[in-house]
């Protein structure tokens, strides 16, 4: 097949032709006739047809076409830009080299696509490409960069995310930092941060995530820090409060806190207002603490009108006092209907 029989093929209303053409030039593997299918993908319709241009570029040697490829990143299509990722990626540390070569492209959407295809490559060799870009000027660049270095979780980019944590202005960036420092940071990364930010002053935007990086990577250390949020003043935070707590207590193996928290978090527990997430994960941190009266909790609680609650404190029970657990299973089986109804009888079979 010549090239003008080619484009001829291409130039077919009717899909199938244009099909077989493409079969064509992947069972001749002419090179000369690659350029043609490079350039036809901006202007074919059909999503079959494109899918099967893209997976002939996965099995033909196109190194030589790298560049034509390329071209692709800068595309109003996105469809077409997420061709070049799937194809750069499916060469894999054969494309890296050029991949690098363009790292300094002057549209910053470019080097942010260039990122996603060196991660695409699955290749060891992109790390050192996805660190430099640490320091690209453009946020979008950098903060895909902090992201994929979370991902593959390479530590050795730690102290640099945490540089630049330390010094951006740019809110979004240092929310990526603190994402990807959930991911591999240590007790010491979540001592600066805290630092950096101002402790339990700091910005209202960041308090979430920094709680979820507490309960992800702190210690004993950092309790003092998550207690001093549990008030009445901070209920839009009692979820990642909760979650936070319950990971560091679990992890951590501790089993008492000091009598004022412990009682702010009975009453949370037993605030039937409060939702089910919140109120069950107070009950987790609860039953890790080493306290008088907690067979008489989990009876009275029994009988929560919320049924997770109620059915989470008959397990609980049964394991201080199994008796009592099935005989308050037993009356609650005799008034219960439907749902109720299994449940209890799942659970008394499990007892």
């Amino acid at each position: 097949m010549d090239k003008q029989t080619l484009l001829n093929s291409l130039r077919n209303p009717d899909e199938a032709e244009r099909i077989y053409a493409v079969e064509d030039v992947l069972a001749d593997k002419d090179e000369t006739l690659y350029p043609v299918l490079i350039e036809h993908l901006y202007h074919e319709d059909s999503r079959l047809v494109r899918e099967l241009i893209v997976e002939a570029f996965k099995v033909l040697d196109i190194s030589a076409y790298f560049k034509d490829i390329a071209k692709y990143f800068e595309s109003s299509d996105a469809y077409v830009r997420n061709c070049a990722i799937e194809i750069f990626g499916s060469k894999g540390e054969d494309s890296v080299a050029y991949l690098t070569s363009i790292m300094d492209h002057s549209n910053k959407e470019v080097r942010k696509l260039v990122l996603d295809s060196l991660v695409a490559t699955s290749s060891k060799y992109s790390i050192p490409a996805l660190r430099a870009a640490l320091k690209d000027k453009a946020p979008n660049v950098m903060i895909t960069a902090i992201e994929y270095l979370g991902k593959i979780y390479d530590e050795e980019s730690l102290s640099d995310i945490m540089e630049i944590f330390e010094n951006t202005e740019e809110a979004m960036v240092r929310m990526s930092c603190l994402e990807t420092l959930i991911i591999m940071g240590q007790p010491s990364t979540v001592d600066r941060v805290l630092t950096i930010l101002g402790g339990k002053n700091m910005d209202s935007v960041y308090k979430p995530t920094v709680l979820r990086l507490v309960g992800e990577r702190g210690t004993a250390r950092h309790l003092d820090f998550l207690l001093s949020f549990l008030n009445n003043r901070n209920t839009m935070y009692f979820r990642e409060i909760g979650n936070a707590l319950l990971k560091i207590i679990s992890r951590n193996n501790i089993h008492k806190l000091d009598d004022e928290h412990t009682k702010y978090i009975l009453q949370s527990l037993k605030n039937t207002e409060g939702s089910t997430d919140e109120r069950l994960t107070f009950f987790y941190v609860i039953s890790n603490m080493d306290m008088p009266g907690k067979e008489s909790l989990y009876e009275e609680l029994s009988s929560d009108e919320n049924e997770t609650i109620s059915m989470t404190s008959l397990e609980y029970l049964a394991k201080t006092n199994r008796d009592r657990a099935i005989r308050i299973t037993e009356n609650k089986l005799k008034m219960a209907e439907g749902e109720s109804r299994r449940m209890l009888a799942n659970l008394l079979e499990t007892l």
